[in-house]
């Protein structure tokens, strides 16, 4: 039952990782933002770690790497468009 409440856990944090980063693309680019954009980084590749050898049916490992994809394409629009703009 231990290994059924972790995985719903794993997903509902993917799920609010998810929502996080949709949030903070809405930000201007700021020392903030780009700590969210770490500590979430950081999450994903735990939960994506963790997941390494268990089999992973559902695909735990597959959404925290799409959502890491996620944040290191918006860091690297980021600083593009910063560069551009100086």
């Amino acid at each position: 039952m231990e290994s059924v409440f972790s995985h719903y856990a794993v997903e509902r944090d993917i799920r609010f990782l998810e929502y996080r980063l949709d949030v903070i693309e809405h930000w201007p680019e700021s020392p903030r933002k780009q700590a969210a954009r770490e500590a979430i980084s950081r999450r994903l590749a735990s939960i994506a770690h963790s997941t390494l050898g268990t089999g992973d049916p559902d695909g735990i490992l597959a959404a925290s790497c799409r959502l890491l994809d996620s944040v290191f394409s918006a860091g690297a629009k980021d600083s593009s468009t910063s560069r551009r703009a100086a």
